[in-house]
């Protein structure tokens, strides 16, 4: 499964969408038209009421189309709460929450990706899940309590890995765009409810009082009846156009979970159970008819034409050739210890992994055979059980990224030691020495996975905290007046993930589709990446030649670039198409995998501008561990 045209087919799939709601718009102006030509017969100044009736319903739902996507900007966490989900906080004292946060963490840290918040429909019984957001930055996962109490690990594996392909290959996006327009073909409906309820009441006292009066309200209340009955036309066609989008993503969701799990009995065993139970997968929240198309498995409200996702025999069949059509008990049972929550550490020195061999990496960038959760479990694993749940502490995760970005040099610890105890307290002061002195030596690997594992606990952070938590680590990065590597990493981390959650960025647009026209910025990404792993100037120079060979235009390498040049470079390339993406990143390993080996630089260099152009890039072999530290 290719991330990148799994990515550029769900963009495709955008325009065709955007066409339909286009199609779907003119159709409802003209019934409107209709519908107004049939109830106001004003001579010669029909026709201006007509185009005037045209303009207001075309307006209308555009309006509202723009205002519903505005509000799914901010995140996957706006349809989590819309569906009356709860965030799972990751300090969860539940079992069955914190069996589901290990899980999830696993699945992003196999996926090279930030762990996304969790939410838990505590009052569905239902065996469903879905993934929103606009950006793997915003994501959010929902599960209901019916999927928790009733699935075994690896079935909740299965479903988790389900959602997490939505978001890896573009479909999440493209179902936060769909439920924006879709918004605008239901908003006639809205209206039209509320004009008939409105005047079914007040109607009957007019047309006592003024005859006249009271055939304003009659054809008022005609006119709310016939806005009512379009705009469920429209509603219709809307959810056509959910259905028609969703249901072939579906069959690919599915074939990736089993590519990322290894495991196809985790997705049929929940599927069969979905099948076994009375309750199915049913969503009893008001709002989920707008959010069908996201989910694992259908609400249970529509019909067999308005399905967003294939029956379950077809989607079982497609992964277990061999089924014997029999579905299985979804009763709820006693759940088995959780592998990855056990307290037991076992002790191994904080010394620095060796260099990865990464051969035949190039020609699976975008594979899903590179995604495998057991390397994230590997990776959860490589965190130790005590450093895990310290962090899910506001404050010690804060204090986790400031050790990180402390200063070695005497020179200027003592000044940030400062700046920290009078901006943050003694007792973040103390906290951020302490894990600098515990991630003293890290692999870059294990920093970077212990970086994710935090970033859920810090969009916790209160706006006024945040803004404090950034400013903090802007200060410390710029303190010794130079930026490592490293420390660029995390800024652009920060600015990216925790950026999106509190500023609530929107959709951003592709502006670039040829490679050629981002060659200055490409030589730039390539030439930063030969320089980071080479041990001389001729090593550099032969990376470079080699991750440039397919180029047409070869550019004189620049050397290593300013940090200023590297932002604006990862900029536009994450404005690029999803293929443009593909090729920055083959050149940037290419040049890595030179030698065969992955250094920390390097690493943390590729999931820099991996992670900045918006394309998650899975560990590569030989990069986790299984020892805790």
């Amino acid at each position: 499964m290719d991330f990148f045209e799994a990515q550029d087919e769900a963009r495709k799939k955008t325009k065709w969408l955007v066409l339909w709601f286009v199609l779907a718009v003119i159709g409802v102006v003209v019934a409107v038209d209709l519908l107004v030509i049939a109830l106001v017969d004003e001579g010669p100044n029909q026709i201006y009421i007509v185009i005037t009736a045209s303009v207001l319903t075309g307006g209308i739902m555009l309006a509202a189309s723009g205002y519903k996507t505005t509000q799914l900007s901010a995140g996957g966490s706006v349809v989590a709460e819309d569906l009356g989900g709860r965030l799972v906080m990751p300090g969860s004292a539940d079992f069955e929450e914190k069996r589901l946060l290990n899980i999830v963490s696993e699945m992003a840290l196999a996926s090279g990706m930030p762990v996304p918040q969790v939410y838990l429909l505590d009052h569905e019984e239902g065996i469903n899940a879905f993934a929103a957001g606009t950006e793997p930055s915003n994501a959010v996962i929902g599960v209901t309590r019916g999927c928790l109490q009733r699935l075994s690990r690896e079935e909740l594996s299965g479903v988790i890995a389900h959602e997490f392909s939505h978001i890896i290959n573009g479909d999440m996006r493209l179902n936060m765009r769909l439920m924006g327009l879709v918004f605008g073909l239901v908003v006639i409906s809205i209206i039209g409810r509320g004009m008939v309820e409105l005047l079914r009441f007040q109607g009957g006292s007019s047309r006592r009082n003024n005859k006249e009066g009271g055939n304003v309200m009659l054809v008022l209340f005609l006119l709310g009846l016939g806005l009512l009955v379009i705009g469920g036309l429209g509603s219709f066609f809307g959810r056509l156009i959910q259905a028609a989008v969703s249901r072939q993503r579906e069959f690919l969701a599915d074939a990736s979970s089993v590519q990322f799990t290894r495991n196809p009995d985790g997705i049929v065993g929940a599927l069969k159970k979905i099948g076994g139970s009375e309750i199915g997968s049913k969503i009893k929240a008001p709002k989920a008819v707008e959010a069908s198309h996201m989910f694992f498995s259908n609400g249970g409200m529509f019909n067999f034409f308005l399905m967003t996702h294939p029956p379950l025999d077809v989607r079982i069949r497609a992964v277990q050739k061999n089924w014997d059509g029999k579905f299985e008990s979804s009763e709820i049972k006693p759940i088995a210890a959780d592998r990855t929550t056990n307290n037991e550490e076992r002790k191994s020195p904080l010394d620095a992994l060796p260099g990865a061999v990464i051969l035949g990496a190039v020609s699976g960038i975008g594979q899903g055979e590179h995604r495998q959760i057991s390397k994230g479990q590997e990776l959860h694993r490589g965190v130790s059980q005590r450093w895990r749940e310290a962090i899910q502490d506001r404050e010690v995760a804060q204090a986790v990224i400031f050790g990180l970005l402390l200063n070695e040099d005497d020179q200027f610890l003592p000044g940030e030691i400062s700046f920290l105890k009078e901006e943050a307290g003694a007792g973040a002061k103390e906290l951020a020495l302490q894990w600098q002195a515990e991630t003293r030596g890290l692999h870059s690997a294990r920093k970077i996975a212990l970086l994710d594992l935090a970033l859920p606990t810090l969009r916790g952070l209160s706006p006024s905290e945040y803004e404090r938590f950034r400013d903090i680590t802007r200060w410390l990065i710029a303190s010794d007046e130079k930026v490592e590597l490293f420390e660029f990493m995390i800024q652009r981390v920060i600015e990216r993930h925790l950026g999106s959650h509190f500023e609530r960025k929107a959709f951003q647009n592709i502006c670039y589709h040829q490679f050629d026209r981002l060659l200055p910025e490409a030589n730039i990404l390539v030439s930063t990446v030969s320089e980071i792993g080479a041990g001389c100037a001729e090593d550099a120079e032969s990376a470079y030649l080699e991750a440039t060979s397919g180029w047409k235009v070869r550019l004189d390498r620049k050397g290593v670039s300013s940090h200023d040049e590297l932002d604006e470079a990862l900029d536009k390339f994450a404005q690029a198409s999803p293929l443009v993406k593909r090729q920055i990143l083959v050149a940037c390993v290419t040049a890595a995998a030179r030698d065969g080996k992955l250094s920390s630089g390097e690493a943390e260099l590729l999931r820099m501008i991996a992670d900045s152009i918006g394309c998650p890039l899975p560990p590569f072999p030989g990069e986790v561990v299984e020892e805790e530290i």
